[in-house]
């Protein structure tokens, strides 16, 4: 009896063995299909990309400043709704053309930026704008939002990588839709800064979308920089909202609380689901 006991320990210790070997060579196998560069980006960007909200442990992390230069190009494949893959593969041959000008003067595709995150950041935009320049086909992919992020937090994201006094472009954002980002151009055409086309207000693809093009109208249409202050909203005016003064009124006196109260003030009035801290995204 005793035999057969230790005989019976034996085989369910052999099956034990046995799954936890196949267990091994599964999860190898699974590894070994993940692309390698996804090593490169950090869990945090990874949550930070996710249709859900963000857990609570991750509250005070910031998945907006990225470590490596893949995690610049997943979270901009986004922003343009590009295939990840198609845009990565292109974007490090052009990095790769000289790679020492891209690391040591922030050159790509020809063009000297300020940073690389701007170099990657408008590279993708030309690329997403005309794929045939770079002889690639429709790059297009589905419908794509940002979801994790606050209007607030990409603003500034964009405004710090672009050059832009993100006080300003906060300023103009809550003139033009109210402080709770309530409007009906920027809840259902993603129209932030009150943008006019041809045909009436400009409608964007994406909330992630619609501010960088705001953010980007700002530096290129109207020169408005990290140095810029109240005398560039007086300037600016006449083109933007036709001389306005009640224009003028409201975007200083948001700018000026922003300046003195900071952006929690406004912020936290909105009754937002998670606190922020920023301005807190730095350019070196």
């Amino acid at each position: 009896m005793k035999y057969f006991k230790n005989k019976k320990i034996l085989i369910v210790l052999s099956i034990f063995m046995l799954s936890i070997g196949a267990f091994i060579i599964a999860a190898k196998k699974s590894s070994n299909n993940y692309n390698n560069r996804d090593k490169f980006i950090s869990t945090n960007i990874l949550i930070g990309m996710t249709e859900k909200p963000l857990i609570s442990e991750n509250e005070n992390k910031n998945p907006l400043l990225f470590n490596t230069t893949d995690e610049m190009i997943l979270f901009y494949s986004k922003v343009f709704m590009v295939k990840y893959d198609v845009i990565y593969d292109k974007v490090i041959e052009l990095i790769n053309i000289n790679k020492k000008a891209f690391d040591e003067e922030y050159i790509l595709d020809n063009v000297k930026y300020l940073s690389k995150e701007e170099a990657i950041l408008k590279t993708i935009y030309k690329i997403s704008k005309k794929p045939s320049d770079y002889n690639l086909s429709n790059i297009s992919t589905t419908n794509y939002e940002l979801v994790n992020f606050k209007p607030e937090e990409l603003v500034y994201k964009f405004s710090t990588v672009l050059d832009v006094n993100p006080n300003i472009a906060l300023a103009i954002a809550y003139c033009e839709c109210g402080y709770k980002l309530k409007s009906y151009n920027f809840v259902k055409k993603h129209n932030i800064g009150g943008i006019r086309g041809s045909k009436g207000f400009a409608s964007y693809k994406n909330e992630a979308y619609g501010i960088f093009r705001f953010i980007l109208m700002l530096h290129d249409g109207y020169k408005v920089s990290s140095t810029s202050s109240n005398d560039k909203i007086v300037s600016m005016s006449k083109k933007y909202s036709g001389g306005s003064q009640n224009w003028i009124n409201v975007v200083t006196n948001y700018y000026n609380d922003l300046n003195n109260k900071g952006f929690e003030y406004y912020y936290n009035k909105s009754n937002h689901d998670r606190n922020l801290e920023i301005p807190y995204i730095n350019k070196n």
